[in-house]
């Protein structure tokens, strides 16, 4: 078979790491090793040989391959929103508020993430409950380049867009502390961690079934709708950036190359620390790469011109749903070299000569062929849906609000709340209230929590790629 899709092998322990390039441009599997906590990688999908046979969609073997590094750091952060010159932004001593859960005195917490510029710990508010743990990320230092106005001003930044967001699918952030001259974010903790240790274990091709992925991904589409009628893009949705509560809530996080694209941005006086304050004209953003490379939107990659950052976060949340779907991702970039992306661009291209509107429809001719990848997807829905949040076009390319209004969408269950506001209860329901059932439906109760893991060491939780985007 030629379809780029490689059969299912058997599990092997250990991870699988990318394979390079050899002379003869072929795939050359990589040495084996543990994912390191300050790398960004991601599961792919091994091109197959034409000897292969059988049902392209059998399976896929898992490989990671090491991100690029372009877009993942300075660079990248540069290109973020020209910041205000003065933020109001509070903060305290983090030893004056927090402690170490620890019962050994002197310990600064439990280290759950490291990466090469932070290390996130566990700690506890003083007076508080025990069991009341809070993630703290601990900013890197200074790099020598930058002046220390400008430093501030990002880690500030950072801190007042995330804090200015209240939405049960997206992290919650406490407060700015400094400790001996490093700046700190306390933020809530998720429990479970990522979503790529959940990708990375297998378990979306053995527990997870269609109803999980699904509730996951209105979750997430939730988070990020919020974001944008906020006036706030993420441009870094991947697994990495997306945990899960002991409750089995999905979040959002790290919003260190976010960008504020409408409205005033909520560091300043005026906004009074909220975001969506004075929503106006929308602010493209300047041509460069941000994000992390399989997840980029075409438009991004291409640089040729400024963009609209809405399209890249919606194309971000359907790579998720694919690479959770498939245990590894469609592609390692949206660019023509790879086959797998050639592919679904040239299903775009057939399908777009003969219905140039670019409109997708139910019909029979109704959605390109894009490969095996969507062809192999759970219904006709669902393809529609991915293949418009994947619109090569950002122009015609489904909004958020717009994927959560469609039929499929609507229909599935989340256990999650949709708002604050909505009440969280799963008891008795009013049968004569319309309000009330539609609560009940939308807070159906899933058992997303993973199994425990029997023989392997407890993993680096929040591994946090650095979320100031200095990596």
């Amino acid at each position: 078979s030629t379809s780029g899709i490689a059969r299912m092998s058997s599990p092997r322990p250990g991870v699988t790491w990318g394979s390079v390039p050899s002379g003869s441009g072929l795939q050359v599997p990589g040495p084996h090793r543990r994912r390191s906590a300050s790398t960004d990688q991601i599961p792919i999908i091994r091109p197959t040989t034409d000897d292969q046979e059988g049902d392209p969609t059998d399976g896929l073997r898992i490989s990671y391959s090491k991100m690029a590094v372009e877009g993942t750091g300075l660079k990248a952060r540069r290109l973020s929103t020209s910041l205000p010159g003065e933020f109001w932004v509070d903060f305290c001593e983090l030893e004056k508020e927090y402690k170490s859960p620890s019962i050994f005195p002197g310990r600064r917490g439990h280290l759950v993430g490291k990466g090469a510029t932070a290390t996130v710990t566990l700690m506890q508010r003083r007076g508080g409950h025990k069991d009341e743990l809070y993630a703290v990320k601990e900013f890197r230092g200074k790099d020598k380049s930058e002046a220390e106005e400008e430093y501030i001003q990002k880690v500030k930044s950072e801190f007042s867009i995330a804090k200015s967001l209240h939405h049960p699918n997206i992290v919650d952030t406490v407060q700015l502390c400094v400790q001996h001259g490093r700046w700190n974010h306390v933020m809530e903790y998720c429990h479970v961690g990522e979503l790529y240790t959940l990708v990375e274990r297998g378990l979306f091709r053995t527990y997870y079934k269609l109803e999980d992925r699904l509730c996951f991904f209105k979750q997430i589409a939730r988070g990020i709708d919020y974001l944008h009628s906020h006036g706030i893009a993420h441009r870094d949705i991947k697994l990495e950036n997306l945990l899960m509560t002991n409750e089995g809530y999905i979040k959002i996080t790290d919003f260190g190359v976010s960008e504020v694209f409408c409205g005033a941005h909520p560091g300043l006086r005026e906004s009074g620390g909220q975001c969506g304050k004075d929503m106006g004209e929308i602010r493209r953003c300047a041509p460069g790469i941000c994000g992390s490379l399989p997840y980029i939107a075409p438009e991004v990659l291409e640089k040729n011109g400024d963009y609209d950052p809405r399209p890249l976060d919606v194309w971000s949340c359907a790579i998720v749903f694919l690479t959770m779907t498939y245990s590894g991702s469609p592609w390692q970039a949206a660019k023509p070299e790879y086959q797998h992306y050639a592919k679904f661009a040239k299903g775009w291209s057939d399908w777009l000569a003969v219905h140039p509107d670019g409109m997708i429809n139910d019909g029979v001719e109704g959605t390109p062929k894009c490969g095996p990848v969507f062809a192999r997807l759970d219904s006709a829905p669902l393809k529609r849906l991915m293949l418009k949040m994947l619109h090569p076009d950002p122009k015609k390319r489904i909004s958020m609000a717009d994927a959560l209004r469609t039929g499929l969408l609507k229909s599935v269950d989340c256990c999650s709340a949709e708002s604050f506001e909505e009440p969280e209860q799963r008891g008795a329901v009013d049968a004569t209230s319309k309000k009330s059932c539609k609560a009940n439906r939308v807070l159906k109760k899933h058992s997303h929590l993973p199994p425990r893991e029997h023989k392997t060491p407890r993993v680096l939780r929040h591994r946090f790629d650095m979320g100031d985007g200095y990596s």
